[in-house]
């Protein structure tokens, strides 16, 4: 599945080699944990057949879903369309996870068929204002253009407790799936959020459900790359990159910022006393942000430690140049795109070991069902471990909470002092 093919730090390194016993130790640790569920939801059979059972009913009516979330609620959804994208879709997926005025509207306001469209309402707690609000004025729209109200085609995902989501759905009648207590909404993307899309668009959750069952059983893997990442801390690396030489791993970028960020950049630890510091998360896309980012990582500052992604099936392609066109293309003569981005990948990681930026390689073989749902879960454990040997809730966001309650102040004209 994944492996750990290749790094500029080996284990032998001083910084990885004292981190690697507490690593170790830390997802020990995690796995303990019976207040968390998000490393359990291979076994919750129930989840994975109620989003199987809902997707199969909705596409019978529709072709298209409608996906209203914020964050957690979109991101995983939107990362596994991505990665798994199928060129001869019969169904589409739009994703609305931001309340700019202008993009929805154009959206709402283009969509002729909006009859054939299944909105499906992503909120953790029921009460997000902006996914609450989409909701809203889709319904208004909907109302005011002949076509049934928003209950009429709807779907909620939520916690299965007392709030206005939850409210709503029971007196309108509207299916709604569960998201466990116990489960983050940034660690969800194997419940039905993300798990009601996927089987939407067709694609195979028993393989989804296979890979993140295989990850949980990787613990020397997770060791490892939990150790690498601590002893990048003590190197004073404080940008973490994830460089994705595949194309289809563009909003797994996404996800792993918001990931990484909200569960690691903590002001303290779960003593009261100051958290360790951790490192901001990156995300960029060979080759094409060679051309872009790569000078301020080869020749700025050295605070970088780079995750690279590699999938051999995105570089192992028959199809060869048979001649060039160009004077300057002789050296791809017999040479096929795959071989190119492989010698990109290669080359960007091997300068910038020269130039002294350290960095490790995950690779896998194919892009397939199994192999991002083992990569999502990976990266959970991952992140949970080091909230572990850090000794920190990587399970909160208190940073986001004052934001929230400003914006609230602004819209209802009271103090922002209060």
């Amino acid at each position: 599945m994944w492996q750990l093919s290749h790094s500029t730090t080996p284990d032998s390194d001083k910084h990885v080699a004292k981190n690697l016993e507490l690593a170790r130790k830390s997802v020990a640790a995690l796995k303990a944990r019976k207040d968390l569920g998000f490393f359990k939801l291979p076994e919750r059979s129930d989840l994975w057949t109620t989003s199987e059972n809902r997707a199969r009913e909705i596409r019978k009516t529709s072709h298209r879903l409608a996906v209203l979330g914020m964050g957690g609620s979109s991101l995983g959804g939107r990362a596994l369309m991505q990665a798994l994208h199928k060129w001869n879709k019969t169904h589409e997926i739009e994703f609305l996870d931001n309340v700019d005025a202008d993009r929805f509207w154009k959206w709402l306001r283009n969509t002729k068929d909006l009859q054939e469209t299944h909105f499906v309402i992503v909120s953790k707690s029921g009460n997000t204002i902006e996914t609450l609000t989409m909701a809203e004025f889709a319904d208004q729209h909907l109302r005011a253009s002949g076509f049934k109200k928003l209950s009429a085609s709807a779907t909620v995902i939520s916690e299965f407790e007392d709030n206005p989501l939850m409210r709503w759905a029971k007196k309108e009648g509207v299916a709604a799936l569960e998201i466990p207590k116990d489960v983050g909404g940034r660690f969800s993307v194997l419940t039905p959020v993300g798990l009601l899309p996927a089987a939407y668009y067709g694609l195979d959750l028993s393989q989804i459900r296979e890979g993140a069952a295989w990850a949980f059983t990787q613990d020397e893997l997770i060791a490892r790359l939990t150790a690498q990442t601590l002893a990048s801390f003590e190197r004073e690396e404080w940008i973490t990159q994830f460089w994705a030489y595949s194309d289809g791993l563009r909003d797994f970028g996404l996800w792993i910022q918001q990931l990484w960020a909200e569960s690691l950049g903590k002001a303290s630890d779960r003593t009261g006393a100051k958290a360790p510091r951790a490192s901001t998360p990156m995300a960029a896309t060979g080759s094409s942000d060679q051309h872009s980012i790569l000078q301020q990582v080869m020749e700025g500052a050295r605070d970088k430690f780079v995750w690279f992604l590699r999938v051999n099936q995105s570089e192992n392609d028959t199809q060869k140049i048979e001649k060039t066109l160009f004077d300057c293309q002789t050296l791809m003569n017999g040479k096929s795109m795959g071989q190119l981005f492989g010698a990109m990948a290669t080359a960007t990681r091997d300068a910038m070991a020269k130039e002294g930026v350290q960095s490790l390689t995950l690779t896998t073989d194919v892009l397939n069902e199994k192999s991002v749902g083992a990569l999502f879960m990976l990266f959970e454990l991952v992140v949970g471990s080091l909230g572990e040997a850090m000794n920190i809730n990587a399970f909160d966001q208190p940073g986001v909470e004052l934001g929230k309650k400003l914006a609230r102040g602004i819209l209802t004209g009271e103090s922002a002092a209060k």
